[in-house]
């Protein structure tokens, strides 16, 4: 169904009052994709909980045994010198092979359904709102953050923090090549957290303890500004032809995308969300009450996320003043 209007005048010469029609997705849709993505995530998470543990009590394989992002610094350092890079296990490999192909068929779909140190993020902060909203100094200090994250001055310094990601990977990738070692393994969050139940006080604990005290007022801090994983794959996903679609004629111009979406992507001046920091969630989706708003789609990747014309944008103030009908 596509988006209808009505004009109608109150008298000859009064300006024609438009009222548009928007189908209206059904709510239990998103809560489907949400309970279906929280399920994953619980049951990564419980994974990895038992081999945290388990590791240490059975002696089962260490926590670089799990860790793709070894895999990614073996094979570049295997290609680049031919040599190996120390505590890389086989199945790191194979888990770097599994997260890029799913990279370039589903996107984001590890980072936003699949990576338990993400989930743990989002946990945080989730629980960081509950908490601020029955504290009223708290709940003023998040809402002066918020307005302040608006504000053009943080858009940047958010843009420039954003190349962080690009600069820890590259010190992994050409530091694993020229020493031979996973240099990043000594401020990774993910081994701290999959090292937990030997707790020892490392860089990595601090930077994982410090991740999760900034996911408390930011979602997925890390995410954004530091892993190198994720910008591993955010390149892959580049090429993947599965991404976001936005229907500017049936945009609400409600900003309830824009505020789902944990990456602080601006869901509603894309055409197609090909941005490297998408991840995936499908959050976007889930929020927006529009039936023809957002929908995944398939279409001949590009390398850069596509905005819409002005011509095209919605009118927030016609927006919101309409009539929406189911």
């Amino acid at each position: 169904m596509t988006m209808q209007e009505e004009r109608t005048g109150s008298s000859p010469g009064a300006a024609a009052d438009v009222r548009v029609r928007v189908p209206r997705r059904q709510k239990s849709w998103g809560s489907k994709v949400r309970w279906a993505r929280h399920a994953v995530q619980g049951v990564l998470v419980a994974v990895v909980g038992w081999q945290a543990v388990g590791h240490v009590t059975s002696g089962e394989e260490s926590a670089e045994a799990w860790c793709p992002l070894g895999g990614f610094e073996g094979a570049w350092t295997m290609l680049t010198t031919g040599r190996t890079v120390a505590h890389v296990h086989t199945s790191s490999l194979v888990l770097a092979a599994t997260v890029l192909v799913l990279a370039l068929v589903g996107r984001g779909f590890f980072c936003g359904w699949l990576c338990p140190l993400g989930t743990l993020q989002e946990m945080v902060h989730k629980a960081g709102r509950a908490v601020t909203n029955r504290v009223p100094p708290l709940r003023r200090l998040r809402r002066r953050l918020e307005r302040g994250a608006g504000l053009e001055r943080w858009r940047r310094i958010d843009g420039v923090l954003r190349w962080g990601r690009w600069l820890v990977l590259a010190w992994a990738i050409i530091g694993a090549a020229v020493t031979g070692t996973m240099v990043f393994r000594v401020a990774d969050p993910w081994i701290a957290l999959l090292m937990v139940a030997q707790f020892e006080l490392s860089l990595a604990f601090v930077v994982l303890v410090a991740t999760l005290v900034l996911a408390l007022f930011i979602q997925r801090p890390f995410c954004r500004y530091a892993c190198p994983l994720g910008a591993v794959l955010s390149l892959a996903g580049k090429l993947s032809p599965i991404a976001v679609q936005r229907e500017a004629a049936a945009c609400l111009g409600c900003d309830l995308c824009n505020q789902a979406c944990p990456m602080a992507i601006p869901v509603n001046t894309r055409t197609r969300v090909n941005d490297t920091s998408c991840n995936g969630c499908l959050e976007c989706l889930a929020a927006c009450p529009s039936q023809n708003g957002l929908a995944v789609t398939l279409a001949i990747p590009t390398l850069r996320a596509r905005r819409s014309a002005p011509a095209t944008e919605p009118d927030l103030q016609a927006a919101t003043a309409s009539e929406i009908m189911r």
